[in-house]
């Protein structure tokens, strides 16, 4: 019998100018991971099923294709254990636990997360128990996590896998996002059908392949779209034609999986920001390539009035060869030297962010550095009703809001306070509305500049002259202004101005002392 492989992604050794137009979208017997293979041959690309990401290895700029995973709580991302763990269970618990360092999460409509934890399945030996549960720094907003299979799915049942990986074969196309239809088959080779989903590729339809593994696989179960299945491997090496391939049961392992990742789990959204695909929300995506004779990219995004938020995100073929970069900008096309976000760097993934982005057509630019092949872009645009502090709900532009108390009261004037935290240190962030524009060549260094600290009780106000010295140190660098001084003559406080790619200016004041007249809220 061929040898089993596990479907993980190995990383590779680390003059036109063309306009696409979006489109508008809405117990068997055991073996090690490294005899068994698991992006998804005979898949089409997909900006869709948002809660399905990519497993990275590195940084946001230089970060590498290792595996897929699926986002099924706000902080919580599942994945295959033989993404993380070289051994088995038993040797992947507690101290011996594998690291979050280094490893982040992508999602096309919500950007990158570093990882805090990973638990693997103790009963983990591949093939059997091959999950994972990595916790996230900071909760998604924007996607609805996927809800879990409550029963394995029958043999014959139609679903849909999606994943990062490769298309099969001698391809290295590893990076573009792909979904595929499979239908479900009893499992053999020594794979059980109480642990495992399985199903045979023929041919027809679709398979995984390195680099899916840990990817999901949808079925509908009568009340919805659920996550079934984790990618976890196959028989061929080449995932082509005559292959069984199978992935790890949701429901067989549902109590663990529910264990690591808490009451989390049953949200259907991750705060006030609507989820991609909501009818609040407008999807947008181009597939393209690049190569000699296509060196870049040109692409527009219609922006309307009321937008609360916009992300641009681009992935792309991830062969060790290629290297694109991602340029941004309103009202006019962006050059290398000109715009108002950009995501370089060695890795084949970038993301740009705009809080309430100024309404208009925006342009977007992807550059050939090195290398050739294809990529994906997903433009993101988020509607509804502006954020409102104070409501319990964590919206666009609060950093809290419902995962922390909010502290400030909004005021007239456009100024959206985001963050309060009292004491020693004190910490005060708010965010300066600029949707006219008006404030687009400010510099706090020229003008008057007053801050008022208020919690209700004795505000605290910072009052900075024209030309003061506390500026001295300042050097605008990237649009970032910072005074350094003291208030009521003891207090030591530092005020940052920073104008955003948004042309929002995110002010933070924060001291080492603390402010006395201020006092937390119970």
């Amino acid at each position: 019998m061929p040898a089993r492989t596990s479907r993980l992604q190995l990383p590779f050794a680390a003059a036109a100018l063309f306009t696409v137009t979006f489109l508008l979208g809405p117990p068997g017997k055991s073996a090690s991971p490294e005899d068994f293979h698991a992006n998804i041959v005979n898949g089409r690309l997909t900006s869709g099923f948002p809660a399905a990401g990519a497993l990275l290895l590195g940084d946001e700029a230089t970060a590498v294709t290792w595996c897929s995973g699926v986002l099924i709580g706000c902080d919580t991302f599942l994945t295959a254990a033989h993404c993380v763990c070289d051994t088995n269970g038993a040797d992947c618990q507690g101290a011996r636990a594998p690291s979050p360092f280094g490893r982040l999460v992508y999602l096309q409509h919500a950007g990158f997360f570093r990882a805090t934890s990973i638990r693997v399945h103790p009963d983990y030996q591949f093939p059997r128990a091959d999950l994972a549960v990595i916790k996230l720094t900071t909760p998604v907003t924007g996607i609805a996590p996927a809800p879990l299979a409550l029963t394995p799915p029958t043999p014959g049942v139609t679903g849909t896998i999606v994943g990062f990986g490769r298309t099969g074969g001698g391809a290295t196309d590893v990076g573009l996002k792909r979904s595929g239809a499979i239908t479900t088959a009893p499992c053999t080779d020594g794979i059980s059908d109480d642990t495992a989903v399985c199903w045979n590729f023929t041919g027809t339809g679709s398979n995984s392949c390195n680099g899916d593994s840990g990817g999901p696989l949808f079925v509908d179960s009568g009340f919805g779209t659920v996550v079934a299945g984790i990618a976890s491997g196959g028989r061929n090496a080449d995932c082509l034609a005559d292959d069984f391939t199978f992935d790890a049961s949701v429901a067989a392992y549902l109590p663990w999986i529910e264990t690591q990742g808490g009451s989390g789990l049953r949200h259907t959204t991750c705060s006030g920001v609507p989820p991609a695909g909501d009818a609040r929300t407008t999807i947008l995506e181009a597939d393209a390539g690049l190569g000699d004779d296509a060196p870049a990219g040109a692409h527009t995004v219609d922006v309307p009035p009321g937008t609360n938020e916009l992300r641009v995100a681009l992935n792309a073929i991830d062969d060790g060869l290629a290297n694109f970069d991602l340029y941004v900008k309103a009202g006019r096309p962006p050059t290398t030297d000109d715009y108002d976000c950009r995501a370089t760097g060695g890795g084949q993934y970038g993301y740009c962010q705009f809080l309430f982005p100024v309404p208009g057509t925006w342009h977007v630019l992807v550059v050939r550095v090195t290398g050739s092949g294809a990529y994906q872009l997903t433009a993101t645009v988020f509607g509804g009703d502006p954020p409102v502090c104070g409501n319990g709900v964590r919206e666009t532009g609060e950093d809290c809001d419902g995962a922390c108390a909010c502290g400030l009261p909004c005021t007239e004037g456009g100024l959206l306070p985001l963050r309060l935290r009292l004491g020693r240190p004190f910490l005060a962030q708010a965010l300066l509305l600029n949707p006219s524009g008006a404030y687009d060549h400010l510099d706090p260094r020229a003008t008057d500049f007053s801050v008022t600290v208020d919690d209700g009780g004795a505000p605290v106000e910072i009052t900075i002259p024209a030309g003061d010295a506390g500026w001295a140190r300042s050097t605008a660098r990237d649009g970032a202004y910072r005074w350094t001084g003291r208030v009521a003559g003891a207090r030591g406080v530092i005020l940052k101005c920073r104008r955003m790619h948004s042309r929002h200016w995110r002010i933070t004041v924060k001291g080492a002392q603390g402010i006395d007249a201020l006092r937390r809220r119970r």
